[in-house]
């Protein structure tokens, strides 16, 4: 399955036993694709499943109409079991970053926490699953793909937030404490923080 967001409401592309009675479902059908994704900037768009019979394929040709980047990040946590975020823009966040060209999604997921958070003595544990959203982005839309790690940190400093990224806090958080349905963040990483937490 894939589930992009856009403007926080899903677009999921799912094979045909996925159920879901709180969105529209339809059957997968090029011409029905470009119908919904030009309707998905609209005010009436809530969100859309299409069931596919190759969700791989239907993948590709949804994303033919963005400009695609990739970018990693991770969920850090340190030796206290709490998690790493940070607010920016004024909204609470997982660090995370575009991969630059020579680079593995590992390498970058490494580099972007250290970067926007101050931070070291970081080792990848496990991957998790990427997340997809759209977004607009110097007169053109774009489609995020990011890949997601669980990292572990030893790291006793000061976080210091990455100010020219618009980063204006980090701090680690109880995560067995966190409401992450109330937590003042996006869609797409309620989704990675809910599908962690239930590991």
């Amino acid at each position: 399955m894939y589930k992009i967001f856009i403007d926080d409401k899903p677009f999921i592309l799912a094979n045909s036993d996925f159920r879901d009675i709180s969105l529209p479902t339809f059957d997968f059908d090029r011409q029905m694709l470009e119908e919904k994704i030009n309707e998905v900037f609209s005010q009436k768009f809530e969100g859309v499943v299409f069931k596919c019979n190759d969700i791989d394929s239907a993948f590709e040709l949804f994303s033919a109409y963005f400009q695609v980047i990739e970018a990693a990040g991770g969920l850090v946590f340190n030796t206290k079991n709490e998690l790493l975020l940070i607010e920016r823009l004024g909204v609470w966040d997982l660090p995370k970053g575009k991969i630059d060209k020579g680079e593995t999604p590992e390498i970058a997921a490494i580099r972007e926490v250290e970067e926007e958070c101050g931070i070291n003595g970081l080792t990848i544990e496990k991957s998790l699953a990427s997340s997809y959203h759209v977004y607009y982005f110097k007169s053109k839309y774009v489609l995020k793909r990011t890949y997601w790690y669980k990292m572990n940190s030893t790291f006793k400093g000061q976080l210091v937030p990455q100010m020219e990224e618009n980063i204006t806090k980090v701090e680690w958080r109880d995560f067995k404490e966190t409401d992450i349905d109330t937590l003042n963040t996006y869609q797409s990483i309620k989704e990675i923080l809910k599908g962690f937490w239930a590991i």
